[in-house]
């Protein structure tokens, strides 16, 4: 009886966690737009900006040029 209580409660477990990493299209939508502003704002910040928070400005045009959907990071 124990043990189908304890396998019960893993079963549980797994299942939150998987619904937990799922993403939704929804969810993957507005990250992409959050990414493509975000990008947006970083190509327009000055030189003195971007020398204020230790990015090259190299380092921005490679970040910029990156499609919407290179997300490192995000849960997939």
């Amino acid at each position: 009886m124990e043990c189908s209580v304890i396998c019960h409660h893993n079963a549980q477990r797994q299942q939150a966690e998987q619904r937990a990493n799922t993403v939704t299209w929804r969810e993957r939508l507005y990250r992409w737009r959050q990414l493509r502003r975000e990008r947006y704002a970083l190509r327009h910040l000055s030189d003195a900006m971007l020398k204020d928070i230790g990015i090259s400005r190299e380092a921005v045009q490679r970040e910029s040029h990156r499609p919407f959907w290179d997300d490192r990071g995000w849960r997939r």
